[in-house]
């Protein structure tokens, strides 16, 4: 088991980091739309840019351990983060309207390939070492 952990142990924290920034992310959604009355895609806009910044800050200090070039490396995670969500938009219109899937398993399926794109392509272009 432990050396299962350590193979795996990026993309552990990465989905780890990834749950604890999209309860930030619906938690500040759900407080500006509902509380404080904000539109909704304001509410939205606002909330996304805090979950990627708890992402970011997660995963580049205690995933993968590299907090030098900073304003770079936030820049390049949150392109690679709004890819993810274009591709993720993509294979949910896909699954669920092409391919008939049911909603939620076309939501469920859009996810989890969407970031797994996003681990990879943050654990070799955002991460990666200087050389």
């Amino acid at each position: 088991m432990k050396n299962l952990y350590k193979k795996y142990r990026h993309f552990i924290l990465y989905v780890v980091n990834g749950t604890i920034a999209t309860a930030v992310d619906m938690s500040i959604f759900f407080l500006l739309s509902d509380v404080f009355g904000f539109y909704f895609l304001i509410a939205n806009i606002i909330s996304v840019f805090f979950g990627i910044l708890v992402s970011f800050e997660l995963n580049s200090r205690y995933n993968f351990k590299k907090t030098d070039l900073r304003f770079k490396r936030f820049f390049a995670f949150s392109i690679i983060c709004l890819i993810g969500m274009g591709l993720g938009s993509l294979l949910l219109t896909t699954f669920y309207i092409g391919l008939s899937f049911p909603k939620l398993i076309a939501k469920i399926l859009s996810v989890v390939l969407a970031g797994i794109f996003q681990f990879f392509v943050n654990k070799n272009v955002t991460f990666r070492s200087k050389k």
